[in-house]
C-alpha cells in the first residue's frame, strides 16, 4: 500500500475515532444516558492509545535483494490494549443502556 495512503488512513482513523467519541459523549449528556458516555470515553481512550503507539513506533528495516527500506511498526501491546478498552467500554455501555 502506498505510504501516503497509509498516513491518510491513519489520520482519518484518529479523526473519526475522536469524532465518534465526542459525539457519543455529547449525545449521552443531552439524553442523560451514561451508557453513551462510557462508549464515548472508550473511543477516546482507544484513540489515545493508538496515537501514543504510533508515536513510539520503532523502525524495522531489512535489506533483501534489490529492495531495501524500513517501516515503522507500533508495539504489539497497543492493539490489544485499544481493543480491550473498546470491548470493555461497549460491554459496560451496553449494560447501562439496556438497564
Amino acid at each position: 500500500m502506498n505510504s501516503k495512503l497509509k498516513v491518510a488512513l491513519s489520520v482519518a482513523g484518529y479523526v473519526l475515532g475522536t469524532a465518534a467519541g465526542i459525539t457519543a459523549i455529547v449525545v449521552g449528556a443531552i439524553q442523560s444516558q451514561p451508557g453513551f458516555i462510557v462508549i464515548g470515553v472508550a473511543f477516546l481512550g482507544a484513540v489515545v492509545v493508538a496515537f501514543i503507539a504510533g508515536a513510539v513506533a520503532s523502525p524495522r528495516g531489512s535489506i533483501s535483494g534489490p529492495k531495501y527500506g524500513a517501516k515503522f511498526t507500533p508495539p504489539d501491546w497497543a492493539w490489544w490494549v485499544a481493543a480491550g478498552i473498546l470491548v470493555v467500554g461497549f460491554v459496560i455501555g451496553g449494560i447501562l443502556l439496556a438497564a
